[in-house]
């Protein structure tokens, strides 16, 4: 089958490198083999958690376009939970799929989140025994000492939505859904999008209650998580075919619930991506003063995904943006954009 052709994407947002981003990707490759993310018994589930594989993935470029103002220390810190989250997204169906066990499954993300407690506090007698646990053990107390109870019941129930997200998500691959409207529904939550939202908080200040009880505010960050989705649906497409995955992808969806080709389909997907960048561009004015600022980030943030997907080798796609381009330590000057609009 040919590559689907891609769309000329509508982006009226610019990205920022944060200058971290060396020290980020040093810091995470030894973070992840210490986690044991890079084990012999993880590289096959696909081949995509070698170390090569990974670099080509290039993670923290992805987190240093989405976090241009964090701190040296929380752009590690919100790459470790991104990798973790990514290592779960990657690896989970592959493994549960092989031997059809969703009650394993279920089972594995109940103790994961035995990990994230509400009171932030260790607990020495819960042992880890797989890479995940390790991560979340490892980072929740000194993600939640910080931050209020209010916040990490969020946090928590953000983990929570992604890891049903990806059970749901699992329980489809082989017969996928198909109804366009349902489908949406459930991308919110196994695209972890919400998590990373919640997360931005950790660096730049938790917001209000009664913000976050604003409907204006829950549409920007819809529109935020839907923008990515949809996007990454759009430019996954390929890679998901050669998997078998591609039934939880809104192409496919949008192909086989209203019988279009994929050309067609792709471009529905993209009109429905375009009206949400545009409601988040309206999002600024529309949302209360307190919440401005965070708005504003959700936007970059949305801008650097665009560009981390021209960049990565994730996707197996060679562009005129990463062809020649040096990777790895002390290279990030090579990411200094000039007019980094996409549209």
């Amino acid at each position: 089958m040919s590559s689907l052709p891609q769309p000329r994407f509508h982006m009226p947002f610019e990205s920022r490198l944060n200058p971290h981003v060396d020290q980020a990707r040093a810091h995470v490759r030894a973070w992840a083999r210490q986690m044991g993310m890079f084990d012999e018994a993880y590289a096959e589930w696909p081949d995509r958690w070698s170390e090569d594989k990974f670099d080509q993935a290039d993670f923290p470029l992805f987190m240093a376009l989405t976090h241009p103002d964090a701190d040296a220390r929380e752009l590690e810190l919100a790459t470790d939970w991104h990798v973790a989250l990514w290592f779960v997204d990657d690896l989970f169906l592959p493994l549960y799929r092989r031997d059809h066990d969703q009650e394993s499954a279920a089972a594995q993300v109940d103790r994961l989140m035995l990990f994230l407690p509400l009171d932030g506090l260790p607990r020495p007698s819960l042992v880890p025994d797989n890479p995940v646990e390790r991560a979340f053990a490892d980072l929740w107390t000194g993600t939640a000492a910080t931050m209020s109870l209010l916040w990490r019941d969020r946090f928590t129930g953000s983990v929570r939505r992604f890891l049903d997200g990806v059970l749901w998500e699992l329980d489809h691959v082989d017969h996928a859904v198909a109804d366009l409207i349902e489908y949406l529904g459930a991308r919110r939550d196994f695209g972890g999008l919400q998590f990373t939202a919640v997360l931005m908080e950790h660096s730049m200040g938790e917001l209000p209650p009664d913000v976050l009880r604003r409907r204006e505010f829950g549409t920007a960050v819809d529109a935020f998580v839907d923008a990515i989705s949809l996007h990454n649906d759009i430019v996954s497409y390929d890679r998901e075919v050669d998997e078998g995955t591609v039934g939880n992808n809104g192409v496919e969806v949008a192909r086989t619930a209203l019988g279009l080709d994929r050309r067609d389909a792709s471009a529905l997907i993209n009109d429905l991506l375009t009206a949400r960048v545009d409601t988040l561009a309206g999002a600024p004015a529309a949302v209360p003063p307190e919440a401005a600022r965070f708005v504003t980030s959700l936007q970059e943030a949305l801008a650097g995904s665009y560009r981390w997907h021209e960049l990565t080798g994730r996707f197996g796609r060679e562009t005129a943006d990463t062809l020649g381009k040096p990777r790895g330590l002390g290279t990030s000057a090579v990411y200094a954009f000039q007019g980094s609009s996409l549209a």
